[in-house]
């Protein structure tokens, strides 16, 4: 597993203080946020990406459409 960074432990800790799932909107430009309990996440795709490299989060595909959904794994929940 890769060193956390201080951004990627902000991360864990948002996202599990908001159920550890949420909700991914594509916006202009190609870019993405993510939304949990009505709120903006407070970090970058690069954060996501990193979580997910590193097997904390993961993204989920609904009904075909591609990553609509983002969530944190068993051990991204231990590690928040």
């Amino acid at each position: 597993m890769i060193a956390l960074t201080s951004a990627h432990k902000q991360a864990l800790k948002w996202m599990s203080e908001r159920g550890g799932d949420a909700a991914v909107a594509r916006v202009k430009g190609g870019g993405r946020i993510y939304l949990a309990q009505g709120e903006h996440a407070p970090f970058m795709p690069s954060t996501a990406r990193a979580l997910i490299d590193a097997g904390l989060a993961e993204y989920i595909d609904v009904n075909g459409k591609k990553a609509v959904r983002f969530r944190l794994t068993d051990a991204g929940r231990k590690a928040a």
